[in-house]
């Protein structure tokens, strides 16, 4: 995955100028020939089941030369890996279920479409306890979905969102807080407005997305699923990367060619060290994922990202002010991925979101 990737990077960069505005559905098409997106699935679904470490790694360095392609990726890739766990990690009167789904959503990637996260909603502040999306089950036991979502990564250009919901305990026994639901974005009754113009991640399209009674392909997985394989954590992994990502490309366009001063050459230098602790310590937390890994795993990853994301978007900010005038422009890239750092960490989820969930639940162990 990541020796095909390497391979991949240079044509993966976003142009100079001013482009990188416009959706970079060729490089996403790249991305699935390459079998990176795919990558997690386990290899009899043509994947090479890729570890989070790997994945990590991979959205690191896809950000680094493309922070809105890297966020894109973040998506489906999350998803193969929950997936590509495998089924012993499942209910055993699930597992049937389970298996046949995991067979359907490696041919849906196989076929390159595209899934994408359409979850967030204004004003819950990235909690899904404040989901006011509802589903209901009809007596054809077809489940349907209202209400709004903002930040639907890709927008029109997705093939299936998979969106959280709540449910009523009646339609569907055994159901936790909310639900994930697969929706494809053609369906009647889903709505994808064109209403996107992030001071970061511009061409990620992340659009308002309205259910009106849009039908859903079904239910992802199986009731309680957020609580028994904990697939969030393995997603605020992969975000954590993205910040990550822009810093090391910030530092490296400082960087290279060496500069002549001794003291910009310390500050960089310490830049350096400073990131690699950072990428150290995802690398560490990403190592341990394990479906349901239990709350104080939940915690250790919440710490995780909100601290490497809090810290890379302030390398961000320290690096660009050592950049100088030459990079002060809308068109620079430094500025860019200034931009795209701070949206990241900004809004997915939010870091007002992490550190109060950190002072209520703080407790070593």
């Amino acid at each position: 995955m990541l020796r095909d990737l390497a391979g991949l990077l240079p044509t993966l960069r976003e142009p100079p100028g001013d482009g990188g505005q416009a959706y970079p559905a060729a490089a996403v098409q790249s991305l699935f020939d390459a079998g990176i997106i795919i990558a997690p699935f386990g290899q009899g679904a043509g994947g090479e089941s890729a570890t989070l470490v790997e994945c990590a790694a991979a959205v690191r360095e896809l950000a680094a030369a493309s922070p809105p392609l890297a966020l894109i990726a973040s998506m489906p890739l999350g998803l193969a890996g929950m997936y590509g766990a495998g089924s012993d990690v499942v209910p055993a009167v699930q597992r049937a279920g389970w298996v046949d789904q995991t067979e359907q959503v490696a041919a849906n990637y196989r076929a390159h479409e595209l899934y994408a996260a359409c979850n967030s909603e204004k004003g819950a502040g990235g909690s899904l306890a404040a989901t006011r999306t509802a589903v209901t089950r009809g007596p054809d036991g077809e489940f349907r979905l209202t209400g709004e979502k903002i930040l639907a990564t890709s927008g029109r250009f997705a093939t299936h969102f998979f969106s959280t919901a709540k449910v009523d305990p009646l339609d569907l026994p055994g159901a936790g807080v909310v639900e994930f639901f697969f929706v494809r974005t053609d369906a009647a009754g889903v709505e994808i407005l064109d209403d996107w113009d992030g001071f970061g991640m511009r061409s990620t399209e992340s659009q308002t997305v309205r259910y009106g009674d849009a039908p859903a392909e079904g239910l992802m997985g199986f009731p309680n699923l957020i609580e028994v394989l904990q697939p969030l954590q393995y997603w605020y992994c992969l975000f954590a990367a993205i910040p990550l990502g822009c810093a090391w490309a910030i530092l490296r366009e400082l960087a290279l060619p060496a500069p002549q001063s001794p003291a910009l050459n310390l500050r960089l230098a310490e830049a350096t060290m400073r990131l690699e602790a950072l990428t150290a310590y995802l690398d560490q937390v990403a190592g341990e994922w394990s479906p349901g890994g239990g709350p104080a795993y939940a915690a250790r990853v919440l710490r995780m990202k909100t601290y490497v994301t809090q810290e890379s978007t302030r390398l961000c900010a320290e690096l660009f002010a050592l950049a100088g005038g030459r990079h002060y422009r809308r068109t620079s890239r430094v500025a860019k991925l200034l931009a795209d750092a701070f949206a990241g960490t900004a809004l997915r989820p939010p870091l007002s979101l992490a550190l109060e969930t950190l002072s209520e639940s703080f407790a070593l162990e």
